[in-house]
C-alpha cells in the first residue's frame, strides 16, 4: 500500500510504501514456505518503492521492481496516525472505485482564509491559550473593521496593539500551492488593516506554523518547506512585521501568552 498526505491533510505524514497483510495471514493462506517467500517479497518491494518515495517521487509516478505488481488508481483514506490510514486505505479501496467524493468532502472542510492544516493548529493554539475563559477566546479570529475601505478583515488573534495571523509550511509539494495562497491572504489582511487604522500603532505579527520540519518527511519536502520559510522571513521583514516560529500548537500558546 502506497502511502502519501493530501495536499488538504492537518495530518504531517511521511510518504512510503507498506506491506499490509501480515504474514501470519500469508502462512495461513499459502503455506509456511510459500506465505513466508510470499511476505520477503512484499516487504523488499515496499522498501524499494518507499526509497523512490522518500526521494520526492508521487505516487502517480511510482512503479514496481517485479512483474505482476501494478500501481491502481489513487484513493483517498482518513485517520490518525499511519496505522489508521491504513486500515482505512484497505477498506476504501473495497468499498469506493473513485475517490472523488471523499475529496470533495476533505477538501469543504477547509475555509476561505485557513487551510485545513492551520485551521487545525488555531483550534489547538485557541484551547491551550484561552481554555475555558470566554473573553480571551473572543481574541482569536477577531473581525476587525476598517471604516475607510469598507472593509471587514478577521485576524487570527487580535489583543490591544497586537495583530497576529498564523499560516502553515507545506508538507507537500502538492500543498505548496495552497499554503502560500493561505500566507499572501492573511499577509494581504495585516496590510489593509494598518492601512486603515488611521495612523494607530498596531504591531503585526506572522506565526508560522513550521511541524514538517521537525516531523520524518523526506528531504525533498522538508526543502519545500524550507523555501516558504525563507519566503515569509523576506516578506515580513518587507512588510515591517514580526516573524515567530512554532513546531507545535503547544509551543506557540506560549508565544501568544506574551501577548496576553
Amino acid at each position: 500500500m502506497c502511502l502519501e498526505p493530501h495536499e488538504t491533510s492537518s495530518l504531517v505524514v511521511a510518504s512510503g510504501t507498506y506491506a499490509v497483510l501480515p504474514p501470519e495471514r500469508l502462512r495461513a493462506m499459502l503455506g509456511r514456505q510459500r506465505g513466508n517467500a510470499s511476505y520477503n517479497v512484499l516487504r523488499e518491494v515496499a522498501g524499494y518503492m518507499s526509497e523512490r518515495q522518500m526521494a520526492g517521487m508521487p505516487i502517480a509516478e511510482l512503479d514496481a521492481p517485479f512483474k505482476g505488481f501494478v500501481i491502481g488508481p489513487p484513493s483517498m483514506a482518513r485517520g490518525y496516525n499511519v496505522e489508521q490510514l491504513l486500515n482505512a486505505a484497505v477498506r476504501t479501496v473495497s468499498a469506493f472505485g473513485s475517490a472523488d467524493d471523499l475529496v470533495e468532502e476533505e477538501e469543504s472542510l477547509e475555509t476561505p482564509r485557513n487551510t485545513i492544516r492551520t485551521a487545525e493548529f488555531l483550534r489547538t493554539l485557541k484551547r491551550c491559550v484561552a481554555g475555558e475563559d470566554r473573553d480571551i477566546a473572543a481574541r482569536f479570529e477577531k473581525k476587525l473593521s476598517v471604516p475607510a475601505q469598507h472593509l471587514d478583515v478577521t485576524v487570527d488573534y487580535a489583543y490591544k496593539q497586537w495583530m497576529l495571523q498564523v499560516t502553515s509550511l507545506p508538507a507537500t509539494h502538492r500543498q505548496a500551492m495552497h499554503a502560500q495562497r493561505e500566507a499572501q491572504s492573511k499577509l494581504y489582511e495585516i496590510d489593509k488593516l494598518r492601512r486603515g487604522m488611521d495612523g494607530n500603532a498596531i504591531e503585526p505579527i506572522l506565526l508560522v506554523n513550521e511541524d514538517v520540519l521537525f516531523s520524518s518527511l523526506n528531504e525533498a519536502a522538508k526543502a519545500q518547506a524550507t523555501i516558504m520559510l525563507e519566503r515569509m522571513h523576506q516578506l515580513s521583514k518587507a512588510d515591517g512585521l514580526q516573524l515567530l516560529t512554532a513546531a507545535n500548537a503547544y509551543e506557540a500558546a506560549t508565544l501568544v501568552a506574551a501577548f496576553s
